[in-house]
């Protein structure tokens, strides 16, 4: 009868029945010295130990060879490799692992025991188990000798050799197969070492690329495909599966790593609270579960045949719970991997606030957009010209305009009503140029006396004059390098005309009383309301200087013709007055409006600033400014029937305008046809019948009156 030979046994001389082991100590030691020699060589486990299993199976001359490791847990003996075993063979060693608690058999009791068992024969022996007969019965085993893999007293494996013939083994030979064991469980620790270690570098630098991404990013679906792809290569998962519950909607969102959505359909619903992401989500706490039995757990894997679960929490603000889980088909997660993925979700959850964040600001920003764009509206198309307010479609021409000129040193004529911004503009114009940090000077000729604006413009010597008791510098010379506005350039007398065009022909200047000529640097703005080419055929100007001061000429329009413009200035007035009177007006009432736009307002932008600001000093305003509110003045004149101005139709201004007669002749038409009918229906309270029999015209003429100058039909019967 066969017998079990275990370690600490004393053994007799074998007696072998058959011959089935070489005993050629040459070939031996040399296969000790290969294996020795993995140790340097960079390489996998599984590669190591599939080399390491020929060694000892061709060495010694066995048939057969597998080596079992332990799991990360202690629990499984798991097959690593195996030596000449069939493809089903090797199909079924590897899919079945020896639980160390469960199964009793030979490789079970040498990796809790640490001791060795030499077995001469496999089939039938007393002390063979249930286990044991299954296994030998499949592989056919006659002699096979079970070997512990141990680094001191830490056993990490088993290595089993055996042959089909029977056989009883030698203490030479036993102490041979420790030998190789021993130095197969050496290069297994030290293989594993740098396998750890090269696997901590990796999981180190897919968290480091991962983390990078999430900080770059505030799209949530770029922040799942990050988590999951990262997840999923840390842990060396093959499924992942992101769960966010939205607690105020009750809603899930589900992410597979193939499609995100919203779970209306419950999807998954009904199988989460079976998996360990409720309990993770309970928890609060990461939940592991590796037992691929389910043994000891009262939960199922999420997806079938992917038993090994990890769950970790994402912590995603008060209204949010989140869980990312992995789940895989054999093998542990490792405390590292844990700890990384851990690490990795925390970061997601930051990158998954900084999104939330940045969607609600943006929402907001939405919301606000229209109170911005109120705002802008108040303060329209101020455009960086300094207090010139204006949205009509003639002041945006004039913007342009201005940007345009003020890169050139070009001499400007501005012309316009009084009141309409002409300074404003000049202003603007040196702002915008490359002169703005030099000095801006303006001078009024109309209000200089004709004989003292000579020696304002030009300085005179001492004794140039009866009171010209020393030298004094000149306006023109003042301002050498920046801007000179001369606004009302049509009050300037004849003479001295003639000497301001000399001197922009020449560049120079002559003081009073002087000799030297002085070089001015000067940039030239004019100003005037009254009508230059007029003057030039009156004699009252002087034609050559009209020519030279107008190379480009700016007309700005009266207050009148600009529109909806009326109302931004009234509203910006009442703003600056609340604020310079402390008070809180909101605006004007419709009628109050209604009164603003039907007044002609011939002092144009400075009438209706010194209106705004007496009706927030005298008039008692409360939250709006109403039609009691504004001088009787106003409400008087805004009453009689407007006027149609030809000169408002018609852009004619000098003798080098040219315009389209018959667009003129038409656009006129039309503004009055506009008046008639608009009077008609006012007067027939909207009623088109009664309209067109004032105007002794049928209905339907009537109608098609209105669609030709745009009036709309739509009301009244």
């Amino acid at each position: 009868m066969s017998r079990i030979i275990e370690q600490g046994e004393t053994i007799p001389t074998p007696v072998r029945t058959s011959s089935a082991f070489s005993t050629d100590k040459d070939k031996l030691i040399k296969g000790i010295h290969r294996i020795s020699a993995f140790l340097t060589a960079p390489s996998s486990v599984e590669d190591i130990l599939g080399k390491i299993l020929d060694e000892v199976v061709d060495s010694m001359g066995f048939d057969r060879g597998i080596i079992l490791l332990l799991d990360e847990r202690r629990e499984n003996l798991c097959t690593r490799v195996v030596k000449n075993y069939s493809e089903e063979e090797a199909r079924r060693a590897f899919s079945v692992h020896l639980s160390l608690k469960k199964h009793d058999s030979f490789e079970t009791r040498v990796a809790k025991t640490g001791h060795y068992i030499a077995l001469e024969d496999s089939e039938t022996d007393p002390r063979t188990t249930e286990t044991d007969r299954k296994i030998s019965a499949f592989y056919k085993r006659g002699s096979t000798f079970y070997a512990p893999l141990k680094i001191e007293d830490d056993v990490i494996g088993i290595i089993a050799v055996w042959t089909k013939e029977k056989s009883r083994f030698s203490s030479d030979e036993i102490d041979i197969l420790l030998t190789f064991a021993n130095q197969v469980s050496i290069v297994i620790h030290i293989t594993r070492l740098f396998e750890i270690n090269r696997e901590k570098i990796d999981q180190l630098l897919s968290l480091q690329e991962a983390v990078s991404g999430l900080n770059s990013t505030y799209s949530i679906e770029r922040i799942h495909e990050i988590l999951i792809r990262s997840a999923l290569r840390i842990g060396k998962a093959e499924k992942a599966l992101i769960y966010f519950l939205d607690i105020e909607k009750n809603r899930v969102f589900i992410n597979d790593g193939e499609r995100g959505f919203i779970d209306d359909g419950n999807e998954y619903g009904d199988r989460i609270g079976k998996t360990i992401i409720r309990k993770a989500l309970d928890g609060d706490a990461i939940t592991v579960r590796q037992r691929e039995d389910g043994e000891g757990d009262d939960t199922v894997p999420l997806y079938d045949g992917y038993p090994s679960e990890v769950a970790i929490p994402l912590k995603v603000k008060d209204r949010f719970k989140g869980v990312l889980l992995l789940g895989k088909k054999a093998g542990a997660y490792s405390r590292d991997q844990i700890n990384v993925l851990d690490i990795l979700v925390n970061n997601a959850a930051t990158s998954y606030d900084s999104a939330i964040m940045h969607s609600m600001l943006s929402i907001e920003a939405k919301s606000l957009k229209t109170e911005v764009e109120k705002l802008k509206e108040r303060e329209d198309f101020l455009l960086g010209f300094h207090n010139i307010l204006g949205k009509s479609k003639k002041m945006v021409g004039i913007f342009h305009v201005i940007e345009e000129v003020a890169k050139h040193d070009t001499n400007i004529l501005i012309q316009g009503e009084s009141g309409t911004g002409k300074e404003l503009v000049s202003r603007a114009i040196h702002r915008q140029s490359q002169r703005h940090e030099k000095r801006f000077v303006d001078v009024n000729c109309a209000a200089i006396p004709g004989t003292l604006l000579e020696s304002e413009l030009f300085g005179y010597e001492a004794g140039a004059f009866t009171d010209a008791r020393k030298r004094k510098i000149g306006l023109l010379e003042y301002a050498s390098g920046g801007t000179l506005f001369l606004d009302e350039i049509g009050d300037m007398s004849l003479p001295l005309q003639a000497k301001f065009l000399r001197m922009l022909e020449d560049g120079h200047i002559r003081r009073l009383g002087g000799n030297e000529s002085i070089p001015v640097d000067v940039r030239f703005i004019f100003a005037t309301n009254r009508d230059l080419s007029r003057m030039v055929s009156e004699g009252s100007f002087r034609e050559d200087l009209y020519y030279r001061i107008s190379v480009v000429p700016i007309i700005l329009p009266p207050l009148r013709e600009r529109g909806d413009d009326l109302l931004l200035l009234a509203r910006n007035y009442v703003d600056e007055f609340n604020r310079k009177f402390n008070k809180k007006v909101k605006g004007f009432t419709k009628e109050a409006e209604e009164i603003l736009r039907r007044y002609s307002w011939p002092g144009n932008v400075r009438e209706l600033k010194n209106i705004i600001e007496r009706v927030m000093i005298l008039r008692d305003v409360g939250r709006f400014i109403t039609p009691e509110n504004i001088p009787a003045e106003i409400k008087a004149s805004a009453a009689q029937e407007p006027v149609v101005q030809v000169d408002e139709l018609l852009p004619l201004t000098s003798e080098t305008d040219r315009i389209d007669y018959r667009l003129a002749v038409e656009k006129l038409t039309g503004k009055i046809k506009e008046r008639i009918l608009t009077r008609a229906l006012k007067l027939s309270g909207g009623n088109r019948t009664k309209a067109a029999r004032l105007l002794n015209i049928s209905r339907y003429a009537l109608i098609r009156e209105l669609k030709k100058v745009g009036k709309s039909a739509e009301s009244g019967t």
